[in-house]
């Protein structure tokens, strides 16, 4: 019914409903629209209190080489605010050809990352299931010990509730430059060794992959943007 309700406003929306084979509401926005839900859809559904709001993941490219400065309020519903990890790197032609790293390819949006699957603040899923306001802690009828099983829509999900348990999915030893201290630590980048817990790997530059392609064309009109203003000179 609920499926059936949003499905029904999709045209002025540009939200569209669905179940996926875990048995989860499934939120998507067909137009590049935000997604913002209202009122209480009760906690089956799997969404977070803090996702309840959702625009995304932003990819910003600079086609001159110079910085990225993002100022403003809210931006942790974009990705960007001091709470987010936030993925960035310089690319030039080179990494037009073959494998592209990991983690340049998070920076330059294929987003093969599945980042949602981190809970920060909590050292353990049944810790956050019980937390006041989770929508799981007992009594609400969806806790740890329910017999409902609600806790395998979790199953993939790392807590992390400390700042040094990052370095289980990220570089943030010391000597890394992304410690704890160093203030930097948002702009780690992730583990990429085997059965890392992400599940990041590299990624295919070229035609084969839609992804691939809108990378490169990235990097070429940088290269010919560039190419043009050394001839300007």
């Amino acid at each position: 019914a609920l499926v059936s309700a949003i499905n029904s406003v999709k045209d002025t929306t540009g939200v569209e409903a669905s179940i996926d084979e875990n048995g989860k509401l499934l939120l998507t926005s067909r137009e590049g629209r935000g997604i913002k839900i209202e009122g209480n859809i009760g906690r089956g559904a799997f969404i977070n209190p803090n996702m309840l709001e959702n625009y995304g993941r932003l990819s910003l490219v600079k086609n001159d080489g110079k910085d990225i400065l993002i100022s403003g309020t809210n931006l942790s519903a974009i990705g960007f605010g001091t709470g987010n990890m936030i993925s960035q790197a310089s690319v030039s032609l080179r990494e037009s050809k073959g494998q592209i790293d990991a983690n340049v390819a998070d920076a330059m949006g294929f987003n093969s990352a599945n980042k949602g699957n981190i809970l920060g603040g909590y050292s353990s899923v049944s810790a956050y299931m019980s937390s006041t306001g989770s929508g799981f802690s007992s009594g609400s009828g969806f806790s740890v010990g329910s017999g409902k099983n609600y806790s395998t829509g979790f199953a993939n999900t790392i807590a992390i509730s400390a700042a040094s348990q990052l370095s289980a999915v990220y570089n943030v030893s010391a000597g890394s430059g992304f410690s704890s201290g160093s203030n930097l630590s948002q702009f780690a980048t992730m583990k990429t060794s085997a059965g890392n817990t992400l599940g990041v790997k590299d990624e295919t530059a070229g035609v084969t992959t839609l992804k691939g392609a809108m990378a490169v064309m990235d990097i070429a009109e940088t290269a010919i943007t560039n190419l043009d203003q050394i001839r300007a000179d």
